[in-house]
Parts: structure tokens; C-alpha cells; sequence
């Protein structure tokens, strides 16, 4: 296999792997998002890492400066059309990926479960095209040679200590794992900036996790941090009416089949078939026959529902 089959199946192996999962600033076995597309060119023999790639905001110049080529304009980035297999993802300020076999893309997303590994499998994971929106996509020429660094260095590892004043991607992984445990960050967001609003909610999970009060994030302070579970997800249905599409129908064709409603196949479209099933779920409990899943009805479904599952 060439460099780019190479560093496209060495990433799937990491996806399918659930041993791996995602790790803020990790190397391995937990990987974050750019380290994980880093990793995977490095272990295809391409020394993007000794170029200089520590996260994403360097990773443009690192990879280019190793044979990549800037294909950005050359791609539709509504559906992915014109990529190929190898092509990396960039959005320099958040997030990177790279384009597997058969269109798709492969990922480091977020800590779901504060644990070592990927319990759910969604961490590190393949799924279909979505523009972040990438500011940069790049593609690897088979044989080209990188460029030597002027002073081969090691990559700067992450601050060991956060505090007010201070910005960057260092800082951003802080604010969405703030984020990603309930402390809000402030209106702005995750921004990379360690201004006003991070610096309470630091102090907040400190009080909460009986760490000294100091707003500053220490090794202590991100540690636990790290450690802190993910905030409960909480499930939204959509409303939905004839004409709607999507998972909300899937799951919505599916209870009312569960229930002996009939609808069909639960194919995500909400056709003739699942408005009248629907309203015939409705009429039974008083609810108005509107061809309408809102609030009311859904509570009712999820009703009937647990009735199922305590028999």
C-alpha cells in the first residue's frame, strides 16, 4: 500500500478500535481530533509531527511543508464531491478530520465518558461528509519529499497552567471540556480566550470538586477536569408534520407501529400513511387530529411507551 492508503486504514484501525478513545492532547492511545490525523500520517512514514503539527492551528503549514497541496477550491464542500481518500480536514481554530474509503470521514469528537477508551464507540468514529466548516483541505502527492525544518524541534506540549490573560488552542480544549461538564463558558463561547467568564467557571468547578478557589486552571484543576463525566445529553424531539424527514420520523414511524398504529415502513418520511396513523394515535387521547407531532403528543407516546416496557 502507497503512504495514503496507509495513513487512511491506520486511522480507521484506530476508529474501530474502541481501546482508543478520545484524549485531550493525546498522542495514544487517546487521541484528540488533530493528534489523531497527525499520528496517522506519521505512521504512514510522513513526518508531519516533526514539521511542526501540534494542533490545528499549525497543522496547515506542517502538512504542506511535507508534500500536501491546498485542494479547498477545488472541492464542493456542501456533499464532499471531489475529495479523495487521504485528503485532510482542517478548520484551523476548532476541529480536523480526513476523508476515508467510500467518501466518508474519520474523527476524533469529544470524551463521552470521562474513561479511558471509547465505551460508546462514537468518540473516535467514520461517518458521512459534513463541512465544519473546514478552512483548509489538503492532499498528500505519493512520492513527494518534505521540506526539512530549519531547527528540528519537538512540538510544544499543552500549558500545564491556564490563567487569565492567556489564548489558544490550549485554552479552547479547556473551555469545551468546561463546556462539555456543565460550566458554562460565557456568551462568546468557546473562543480561546481565558477572559472573564472562564475564569468563574473554573472557579465554579473548582468549589463544586473541592479544589482551592483560584480561577486559575493548575495541573490539579485540569486533571480533575479531565476525570469530570460529560453533562447528562439531553434528548430533543423535533415537531414534526406531513412532509417532515429525518431520524424524528424514523423513531416516531416506529413507536406507532410498536403501538399497532400502522404507518408502514419506518423510512423517516412522514407521508399520508403516518399522518393518518398518527391521527388515529391522537383522536383515541382527546390530543387534536392536526397531522402534528408536538409537545403533547410526544409526551403521550413516551406515555404509552413506558407502559410497554413496565409489562
Amino acid at each position: 500500500m502507497g503512504k495514503i492508503q496507509d495513513a487512511v486504514s491506520w486511522a480507521e484501525g484506530i476508529a474501530n478500535d474502541n481501546s482508543h478513545g478520545y484524549g485531550w492532547g493525546g498522542w495514544g492511545p487517546e487521541y484528540d481530533c488533530g493528534h489523531l490525523i497527525t499520528m496517522a500520517w506519521e505512521n504512514a512514514g510522513v513526518p508531519v509531527r516533526a514539521h511542526g503539527a501540534s494542533y490545528t492551528g499549525n497543522m496547515p503549514e506542517a502538512f504542506m511543508a511535507c508534500g500536501f497541496r491546498d485542494v479547498t477550491n477545488e472541492i464542493n464542500r456542501s456533499n464532499g464531491a471531489g475529495t479523495m481518500p487521504g485528503d485532510v480536514l482542517i478548520n484551523r481554530e476548532n476541529h480536523a478530520a480526513m476523508v476515508v474509503n467510500g467518501g466518508r470521514i474519520v474523527q476524533a469528537r469529544s470524551d463521552l465518558d470521562g474513561m479511558p477508551g471509547d465505551s460508546s464507540g462514537q468518540e473516535i468514529r467514520t461517518q458521512g461528509w459534513y463541512d465544519f466548516p473546514w478552512t483548509h483541505i489538503l492532499r498528500y502527492t505519493e512520492g513527494s519529499s518534505p521540506s526539512q525544518p530549519e531547527t528540528p524541534a519537538e512540538p510544544a506540549a499543552p500549558r500545564s497552567t491556564l490563567k487569565k490573560g492567556m489564548s489558544g488552542e490550549d485554552v479552547k480544549q479547556l473551555q469545551q471540556k468546561l463546556e462539555d461538564t456543565g460550566y458554562k463558558v460565557g456568551s462568546a463561547g468557546v473562543d480561546g480566550i481565558f477572559g472573564n467568564d472562564t475564569f468563574k467557571a473554573v472557579a465554579a468547578f473548582q468549589e463544586e470538586h473541592g479544589i482551592p478557589v483560584t480561577g486559575v486552571a493548575d495541573p490539579e484543576t485540569i486533571r480533575a477536569l479531565n476525570d469530570a463525566p460529560p453533562k447528562e445529553q439531553v434528548f430533543s424531539l423535533p415537531e414534526l408534520q406531513s412532509g417532515s424527514r429525518g431520524d424524528g420520523a424514523v423513531f416516531l414511524q416506529a413507536a406507532l407501529n410498536l403501538l399497532n398504529y400502522n404507518c408502514g415502513t419506518a423510512d423517516g418520511i412522514f407521508g399520508a400513511k403516518s399522518t393518518a396513523a398518527l391521527n388515529r394515535f391522537k383522536e383515541v387521547r382527546l390530543l387534536p387530529t392536526d397531522g402534528k407531532a408536538d409537545a403533547a403528543l410526544w409526551e403521550e407516546l413516551l406515555n404509552e411507551l413506558r407502559k410497554g416496557v413496565r409489562k
